[in-house]
């Protein structure tokens, strides 16, 4: 009798705490950020600490707060395109650059190694070859995504 009373209190406590989650973490964040700020004046704590934790629980907040939204039908296929299209492109891009940038400078047998013998000059080619390949893997991915009309993957069992 007792078990099943408590796991009541427990389905009702859950309930209340997906339903104030936002209220929480304000909270919580705030008494946060007044002990860290005020353990900054005080001396204990370095400015880079503070300014580390302010900047990541502000992080934390937007992607638990994202992290809630994701499961709305109908905002589904917008994050799933910006996902699909954004970390993809991180992905490919990074690729694609490290493999042409070997082959085409930093290798000793490299077509461009000896028309470019300064450094600046190279890490300018370097950083030019980085975004192009980045917005070729955008590009891709975009197209991928449009060609499955922006379908979430199968285990949202959203269609």
């Amino acid at each position: 009798m007792k078990e099943r009373n408590l796991k009541e209190k427990i389905k009702i406590f859950s309930k209340d705490l997906n339903k104030n989650w936002f209220y929480i973490y304000i909270g919580a964040y705030g008494s946060w950020m007044i002990s860290s700020w005020g353990l900054f004046f005080v001396g204990i704590y370095d400015l880079g600490h503070v300014i580390f934790s302010t900047i990541l629980g502000l992080a934390i907040f937007s992607l638990v707060y994202l992290l809630k939204r994701i499961r709305k039908p109908n905002r589904l296929k917008l994050i799933t395109g910006i996902i699909m299209v954004g970390c993809g492109s991180a992905v490919f891009g990074g690729i694609m650059w490290l493999i042409i940038g070997y082959v085409l400078i930093q290798a000793p047998w490299a077509p461009l190694r000896i028309l470019i013998g300064d450094a600046a000059i190279r890490g300018r080619t370097l950083l030019l070859l980085l975004i192009s390949s980045y917005t070729i893997a955008a590009y891709i991915m975009y197209r991928i995504g449009k060609r499955r009309k922006w379908r979430p993957p199968a285990h949202f069992g959203i269609e």
